[in-house]
This record gives C-alpha cells, structure tokens and sequence, in this order.
C-alpha cells in the first residue's frame, strides 16, 4: 500500500510539471496573463509560438503515461496504473508547481488512453474530429471525453480501466466549469457563462476574443 499510494503521488508531481507555463518562460511570458489565460497547449499555440503546441502537446502525453509507466515498472496491478494516471491528469489540471493552476488537461487525457486503453483513444479521436469540421473544436472534444467512459466500458469491460475513463471525464468538466480563478467574462450571466464553459471551454461564444486577449498589443511573439 505505501508503495502504490507513493506511485500515484509520484504520477501527481511528474503529471504536474507545467511545460506550457515553462514554454511561456521561455518566451518571456506568463501565459497565464495573455490570451485565455488556460496554462496548457492551445494557449501556447496562440501566446508563445505556433510551432511550440507539438512539443509541448508530445511532453503533457509523455508526462502522463509515465506516472502509469513508473506503476506499471514497479509491478503494481492496473487500479494502481489507472490511479497514478488519474493522478496526473489532476497534476495536468491543478499543479502544485503553480498554486494549483493548469491547463484543461486534454494532453494528459490522450497520454492516460494511449497507455491503458488505445481503442478508446481512437474513438476520441474520430469524434473529437467531428468538432474540428464543424469548426468547434471545445464542442468535439468536450463530446468525445465524454464518450471515452462509455467506450472503454464496451472495449475493456467493466473494471479499473472504465473506471479510470470516468474519473478522467469528471475531471476534464470539473475543470471546465471551474475554469481559471479570478478569470470570467464581464456582463455575461452566471448561468450563461456555466454553459460557456461546458460546451465550449471558454465564458463567452466568441472564441478570438477569448483566446487573443491581451495579445494584440503583446508584440514579438513567433
């Protein structure tokens, strides 16, 4: 029991390392203060450099899958791999290295199914591109999380791994409805913003406001 509780805490610290936030520091920037504010890939797409989202996309995946790779090496059974997985993607959500900011998680999301249930990441994939051709990309995902459960319950049967897929779901809307601390759109009603942030992964329904706050008069970037 010491052993596995160490692992997921373990899977935590590794999960919460903030490579979008370093990737901002390198650039000079605290994303946390342009664009959507959202420590993860898509705001280092639009606040550091368009190039940066792939690697800093490739380390969230690595990061969690290797919380679970640690479990997995030191022979610990799948609910300990499944919790040292969760555990990262709450890192990915709630870094402790950044007074519990962090990104929605997606990266870690991918990582977590790649590494336990990779049928379910491909059924992710195919309906998240469902929102890339409709031009709502937080819509596709945000459908294609909640799939995932469902999915891996029809793939791997009942168990830690399905389990684990829900947990993975209730945390990616936990913190899409909790969105950033002190961030919300201005004259735009509680329930509408709850709504927002649901479906849509932002406050309001224009996404270029959203996402370029701040940076219009934020010069250099690449």
């Amino acid at each position: 029991m010491a052993v596995a509780a160490l692992v997921v805490l373990a899977g935590y610290l590794i999960g919460a390392i903030p490579v979008a936030y370093i990737a901002g520091r390198l650039k000079g920037i605290d994303i946390r203060r342009y664009g959507s504010a959202n420590v993860g890939a898509s705001n280092v797409y639009q606040s550091v450099a368009h190039w940066a989202v792939v690697p800093v996309g490739l380390a969230q995946i690595a990061l969690a899958m290797a919380g679970i790779g640690l479990a997995k090496l030191l022979d610990q059974d799948l609910s300990v791999q499944v919790a040292a997985g969760g555990a990262a993607l709450a890192g990915a959500c709630w870094s402790v290295y950044l007074r519990l900011a962090g990104g929605r998680g997606i990266g870690a999301s991918i990582g977590f199914m790649l590494f336990l249930t990779p049928i379910t990441l491909v059924v992710f994939i195919v309906v998240s591109m469902a929102g890339v051709f409709a031009r709502n990309v937080p819509l596709g995902v945000g459908a294609a999380i909640a799939v995932a459960p469902l999915s891996s319950l029809v793939v791997d049967g009942p168990g830690a791994i399905a389990l684990g897929c829900l947990c993975m779901a209730i945390i990616i809307f936990t913190k899409r409805l909790l969105a950033i601390p002190g961030v919300r759109a201005e004259g735009v009603s509680r329930r509408e913003v709850l709504l927002n942030r649901l479906l849509f992964d932002r406050d309001i329904r224009n996404r270029d406001e959203w996402v370029r706050k701040g940076l219009d008069s934020h010069s250099g970037r690449a």
